[in-house]
């Protein structure tokens, strides 16, 4: 088929993984920007969007228990959207100094 020299076969090889190695790149970039309106980075710290959190979002925190998550989800799906952090404190069994720990990791927007 095609007669390529030891050398041109490795130049072959290395422009090919070169360029597998763009895409990823690319994909990385292009995956980076979606989750950029999911959470915010701050001060070395990750915070996620209350709204946006899923169950194992919150959870994964360690700040907030299985049943406490269960309940600021289902206060988000029956009442909508959180407004601001301050009214997460209408969540059954959330305590002001709770809600001030919870405001290292989550945020609204």
């Amino acid at each position: 088929m095609l007669d390529l020299t030891p050398q041109e076969k490795q130049a072959t090889l290395f422009l090919l993984v070169v360029a597998l190695l763009g895409l990823g790149v690319h994909y990385a970039a292009q995956r980076s920007a979606k989750i950029e309106k999911f959470v915010r980075v701050s001060n070395e710290i990750v915070k996620i969007d209350i709204n946006k959190a899923a169950f194992e979002d919150l959870i994964i925190t360690r700040a907030v228990s299985e049943r406490l998550a269960r309940k600021i989800i289902d206060r988000r799906i029956s009442l909508g959207p959180y407004k601001d952090m301050e009214e997460m404190g209408q969540v059954k069994g959330l305590g002001a100094k709770r809600l001030e720990k919870l405001k290292e990791y989550f945020f609204v927007e």
